[in-house]
């Protein structure tokens, strides 16, 4: 789920590490562990971690584990890298990723085809520095700071 390594300062954000897992064909791959909450649970769930996904996409069966109607939500359509475009179900939903709870718009589809979760950049990477390491196989995920702009005259 995750090393965490402890801060050196209060001021310093807290970084996770968390170390590549083997995919389906048994090569590491950034996949990580985070929660989503079902109204009356955490329920754990695996995803790969994918800064070209625009959105966080998981499989229609995670909708109904938590307790979400998809034929209630508007479907859209998102383009897969391949272009080929499958449709999706927008929700808001609370999650746990990297030691912080937030809520995250994701996308819900029974026509992902990739056999597994992807965690996409809205709602994560704007809230967290993802680095990834090929070469030791770890993606550090750090909390990024939200600040005001200042403007200097």
């Amino acid at each position: 789920m995750g090393r965490t390594r402890a801060s050196t300062s209060a001021s310093t954000p807290q970084r996770v590490e968390f170390p590549y897992l083997k995919d389906a064909a048994g090569h590491y791959a950034p996949i990580v562990y985070l929660q989503v909450w079902t109204g009356n649970r955490w329920l754990y769930l695996q995803a790969y971690v994918d800064s070209g996904a625009s959105w966080t996409i998981f499989h229609a069966d995670v909708a109904q584990l938590l307790g979400i109607n998809l034929s209630t939500l508007k479907r859209r359509y998102m383009s897969l890298g391949n272009g080929s475009r499958i449709p999706i179900f927008l929700q808001r939903v609370r999650v746990r990723f990297a030691g912080t709870e937030f809520t995250a718009l994701a996308g819900f589809s029974d026509a992902l085809k990739v056999g597994f979760n992807l965690l996409g950049r809205a709602g994560f990477f704007d809230r967290f520095m993802m680095c990834f390491n090929d070469r030791t196989r770890i993606l550090t995920a750090i909390p990024v700071r939200r600040s005001v702009r200042s403007h200097q005259h």
